[in-house]
Formats: structure tokens, sequence, C-alpha cells
């Protein structure tokens, strides 16, 4: 018995042989979907290709997921929490000093589009295709949003009482848009290390340096 904590919590049972056969199941299906939708866009692909991209049945992906939404839904979760970014981003919150805070908060931001930027692409497509997308796809924006809102409050708190909140909040939330990722790397091909030391010193000279700040 160990006498600091006499009473351990019991390790988790380890999972059978079947759970994990589902669980690769389940990941080669959302692997597959992930490259299908955003090769061929969420309206264009079906159930059956995304059963033959992965080498199952189709039957089978009907029977893990039920519907090509219910697919889409849980890439969705995974874009949304992004254990990598999520941790750089509350990181970034616990700096000392504004420029800090922003250097952290890009680093974030490009961790969260290097590993799922074409998730996000992928919803905003198929929400335009299918209107019962929508409403998932406008939680994750408000998730988003809600985050940089945060962000920016606890800038104004610890470290800038004059700052305006509201005007920071839309510069950080329109320099931090995917879209704007996607140009600098994808279309005029910056290493997203360049991307993110551009976003970094973007957000400080805007916010930090503002003229008549």
């Amino acid at each position: 018995m160990d006498p600091v904590n006499p009473d351990p919590a019991p390790a988790p049972p380890r999972p059978t042989l079947r759970q994990e056969q589902a669980a690769v199941t389940r990941r080669r299906i959302l692997d597959a979907a992930r490259r299908l939708f955003f090769r061929d866009g969420y309206a264009a692909t079906t159930l059956k290709a995304i059963a033959l991209e992965a080498g199952v049945a189709v039957q089978t992906v009907y029977a893990v997921f039920g519907s090509k939404a219910a697919v889409l839904g849980e890439l969705r979760s995974l874009a949304v929490t992004l254990p990598e970014a999520d941790d750089a981003f509350r990181a970034a919150m616990g700096e000392p000093t504004i420029e800090r805070r922003l250097a952290g908060f890009a680093h974030s931001i490009r961790r969260r589009w290097e590993l799922a930027g074409d998730i996000v692409r992928v919803n905003e497509d198929a929400a335009r295709a299918d209107p019962s997308i929508r409403a998932g796809v406008e939680a994750a924006r408000n998730r988003r949003q809600a985050g940089i809102a945060a962000f920016v409050r606890g800038i104004a708190e610890d470290l800038a009482p004059e700052m305006d909140i509201a005007w920071t909040t839309a510069l950080v939330d329109a320099l931090s848009l995917y879209d704007v990722y996607v140009q600098l790397v994808a279309v005029h091909g910056w290493s997203t290390d360049a991307y993110e030391a551009w976003l970094s010193a973007q957000l400080v000279s805007c916010i930090v340096q503002r003229p008549g700040a």
C-alpha cells in the first residue's frame, strides 16, 4: 500500500480486442471521410465512396455512424477540441506581457489550422449545401468567438485596462481567420513558421503599437 495515497484509484480496464478493432474501424472511416470531403466536397461524397476509401463495407459505415452528417459531426468535434492547440491557448492566456500573450495566441492558431483547418473548410462548405448542418457549424463558430473574446478580456483585465475590447476582439478575429492562413500558406507558399511569425507581429503592431493608443 502507498503510504501517501493509501487508496489509489484502480487502473481503467484494458479495452477488449473487439473494442480495439471497432476503434480502428471508426478511425479509418473518419480519415477516409476527411480526405474525400476535402478533395471532392461534402455534397459530392457518398457513404459508399467513404466505405470504399476506408476499405470497409458500406453497411459498416451505416452501423458505426448512421449518416453522412454524423460522420461530419464527429470530425467537427475533433476540430473543436484539439488538445495541443487548446494547451497553447491556455498557456498564452497566462503569459505576463501583451507581446508574449499575442505570440502564444499566434502559435495556438497556427497549430489549430495545421491540425484541423481542412475540417473547418469542409464544415463551412457543407453548411452551405445542407441546412441541417448549419446549427452545428454555427455552434463551432460561436465557440471560436467566445475563446477570442475571453482572450482579449484577459489582456484588458490583467495588462491593458484602457484597451478597446470590442475593436481588439474584431481585429484578432479577422487576422486569425482560416482563410488568411490558407491564402498565405497554401496559395503563396509560406511556411507555417512564417505564418505564425507574421500573425504575431501583426497582432503586436495593431494592438500594442496602435496609432493613438
